[in-house]
C-alpha cells in the first residue's frame, strides 16, 4: 500500500508502523512475506490491504483457489480509501468474481469521490467487462468533474457506440481526434459507425495519419483495417485489399500465435474422457443458460439479439465464467482462453462442482427470467464440458459458409483474441479444426447441440427462430422478429450491423476478393468436398 494511502485513510501511527514492519519483513522472501501479512489480519485497518497482498502471493505460487478466497474475504470488509476499493474490484474481476467486483464499484466511497480519476478508472474497468451502460455513467461523470483527456473521449465514444448512441459516439471520437489526431483506435471506430460514401469518409485523414506514424508504429494495423473498411464501402476493392493484406501482415507480426499449441489444444479436447454425464435435476425455477457458440462473425450476435427480445430470456453477453470456473476447479492459473494444460487437468475435475460454480457465478444475470444467454463464440472449444457439467443448458451452434466465415474473420481486427485470423492459411486450418471438434461433440452428445445456419437465419428468420425457441423450451413470441431485437446494448464488434433489419447483404461478401483468397479457399475446399 503506498504511503499516500496512509494519509488518505487517516490511519493511526501504530497501524502505519505495523504495515511498514510487514513490508520490511516481506523483503526476506515469499515465506517471510506471508508470515508478515498474515500477522496483520487481526488489525482492522490493515486486514483488507493485507489480504490483497496475500492473494498476490497465492497467485505467484499458482494457488488460484487460495487467492480467490483471500479477495472474497477482503470484499466483505469496509474500506474508506477509493484506491484500495478499486484495486480490490480489479482483483475480483481478474479472478472471475464479477458480481462481488460490481458490488465493490457500487460502494458509496466511490460514488462520493471528487477525484475524476477514480470514476474514469471504474468506468474503464466496467468497459473492459462489457458493462458499457454502467461504464458510460462513470466515464461521463469523470468528464463532468473536469477530467479532460482524449483517451477519456475515446472511452466514452466506445461505450456510446455499444449502447447504440451512434451520433453521440461520433462526437466523442471526433473530440478525441481533435486533441490527438493520430490516436488511431478512435479513427478506426469512426470507420465502423456507418457505411462510408464518396461525400463522407475518412480515407484522406487515415492515410495522412499512417504517413505520420509509419508502418512500424503499433497503430499501423488499425489504420490499414480502417482503410480497408472505408475503401471496401466505396467499392475500391483493389486498394481495399492492399490495405487488408498490409494490416494482416502487421498485426500478425505483433502476435505470438503458436499454431502447434492450438493443434495440441484441439487434440486434447477430442481426447477428453467425459465419463457418465451427471444427471442432476436443477432446482425448480432455476434459470437455465443458453450457450450460443461458433466462429466469431458467424451470426452469433444476430441470433443472440433475436433470443434476447423474448420476454423470458435475459442477455448476459459474452461471459468468461465457464473457462474461469474450469480453471478454479482445476486450481490452475492461466489466461481467459482454454489451453492444452487446462484441458488435461480437466480430465480429473468434479463436473458437478464445475456446473454448480458456473451457475453460482452467472444466474444473477438472468434477472428473474427463465433463460439467459451466454454468447461467447469461443465457448465452442468447451462445448463438450458444458454439455457434461450442465445437463440443463442448451447449446446453439451458429455456423456460416466456410468462405464467408473465414473472410469475415480476416477483415476483422480483434482486440486480444483469435490470433489465427491474420493469415489466410492459418485461418482456414483453424476453421477445419473447429468444424471437426464440433462434429466430435455432436456425436458425443446427441441432441444437446442445435446447429443453426446463418444463411437459413437471414433467409427465413421466423422458421429458424421457431426452431431455436422450441429447442430452448420456449413458446413463440413475435418480439423475436421485432424492432426490440435491434435495440439496447450490444457489446460486440457487430454492434452496428445487428441494429439493421435482417437482410442477406452479407452473404457471399468474399466474392469480390475471390482472386486474392485462393490460398484460403484451397484449404477450405477440402472441407466442402468431404
Amino acid at each position: 500500500m503506498p504511503a499516500g494511502s496512509f494519509r488518505g485513510r487517516g490511519m493511526q501511527a501504530r497501524s502505519i508502523e505495523a504495515w511498514r514492519r510487514a513490508e520490511a519483513a516481506a523483503r526476506g522472501g515469499a515465506a517471510a512475506a506471508r508470515a508478515a501479512f498474515e500477522g496483520l489480519l487481526a488489525e482492522p485497518e490493515l486486514e483488507l490491504p493485507a489480504r490483497l497482498r496475500l492473494s498476490a502471493l497465492d497467485l505467484g505460487q499458482g494457488a488460484l483457489r487460495d487467492a480467490t478466497a483471500q479477495v472474497l474475504a477482503a470484499a466483505r470488509l469496509p474500506e474508506s480509501e477509493p484506491g484500495l476499493v478499486l484495486e480490490l474490484a480489479r482483483r475480483l474481476f481478474d479472478l472471475g468474481e464479477v458480481q462481488a467486483g460490481l458490488e465493490c464499484l457500487r460502494r458509496p466511497v466511490l460514488a462520493a469521490a471528487r477525484d475524476p480519476g477514480v470514476h474514469a478508472t471504474a468506468g474503464r474497468m466496467l468497459s473492459d467487462l462489457s458493462f458499457y451502460d454502467l461504464a458510460l455513467e462513470r466515464l461521463e461523470h469523470a468528464q463532468r468533474l473536469g477530467l479532460r483527456d482524449p483517451r477519456l473521449d475515446y472511452a466514452i465514444g466506445l461505450a456510446r457506440m455499444y449502447c447504440g448512441a451512434l451520433d453521440p459516439a461520433e462526437e466523442s471520437l471526433e473530440a478525441c481526434l481533435r486533441a490527438d489526431p493520430d490516436f488511431l483506435p478512435a479513427a478506426r471506430l469512426l470507420s465502423t459507425l456507418r457505411r462510408q460514401t464518396p461525400e463522407r469518409n475518412h480515407v484522406d485523414r487515415l492515410r495522412a495519419s499512417l504517413a505520420r506514424l509509419g508502418e512500424g508504429h503499433v497503430f499501423a494495423p488499425l489504420a490499414h483495417y480502417a482503410l480497408f473498411k472505408e475503401l471496401d464501402d466505396l467499392g475500391d476493392t483493389d486498394a481495399a485489399w492492399r490495405h487488408l493484406e498490409q494490416g494482416m501482415r502487421a498485426r500478425r507480426a505483433q502476435l505470438a500465435y503458436d499454431e502447434q499449441a492450438e493443434v495440441a489444444l484441439f487434440d486434447a479436447l477430442e481426447q477428453l474422457p467425459f465419463g457418465e454425464v451427471p444427471a442432476t435435476a436443477p432446482e425448480p425455477g432455476t434459470p437455465a443458460p443458453v450457450f450460443v457458440v461458433g466462429m466469431p462473425r458467424s451470426g452469433t450476435t444476430l441470433l443472440e439479439r433475436m433470443l434476447a427480445a423474448h420476454p423470458a430470456v435475459a442477455d448476459a453477453g459474452e461471459l468468461r465464467d465457464f473457462t474461469c470456473q474450469l480453471r478454479w476447479c482445476a486450481d490452475l492459473l492461466g489466461g481467459p482462453h482454454p489451453d492444452a494444460a487446462l484441458v488435461r487437468a480437466a480430465a480429473g475435475i468434479d463436473l458437478r462442482l464445475l456446473g454448480t460454480r458456473y451457475l453460482e457465478h452467472t444466474t444473477w444475470r438472468a434477472q428473474g427470467r427463465e433463460r439467459y444467454i451466454d454468447k461467447l463464440p469461443a465457448n465452442f472449444l468447451v462445448a463438450g464440458l458444458i454439455a457434461a457439467a450442465l445437463p440443463q443448458a442448451r447449446i446453439v451452434h451458429m455456423t456460416r459458409a466456410p468462405m464467408d466465415s473465414c473472410f469475415s474473420n480476416l477483415k476483422a481486427l480483434f482486440a486480444d483474441a483469435y490470433p489465427h485470423s491474420y493469415a489466410q492459411e492459418e485461418m482456414a486450418r483453424h476453421y477445419l479444426r473447429y468444424r471437426a471438434l464440433m462434429a466430435h461433440y455432436e456425436r458425443r452428445f446427441p441432441g444437446r447441440i442445435l446447429e443453426v445456419r446463418y444463411e437459413a437465419l437471414v433467409t427465413d428468420p421466423e422458421s429458424e427462430a421457431r426452431r431455436v425457441l422450441d429447442f430452448c423450451g420456449l413458446p413463440w413470441r413475435d418480439e423475436v422478429l421485432g424492432e426490440g431485437a435491434r435495440t439496447g446494448m450490444v457489446g460486440t464488434a457487430s454492434t452496428v450491423q445487428v441494429r439493421e433489419p435482417i437482410h442477406r447483404r452479407y452473404l457471399g461478401q468474399w466474392r469480390p476478393y475471390a482472386s486474392r483468397l485462393v490460398p484460403m479457399r484451397a484449404i477450405l475446399d477440402t472441407y466442402e468436398t468431404e
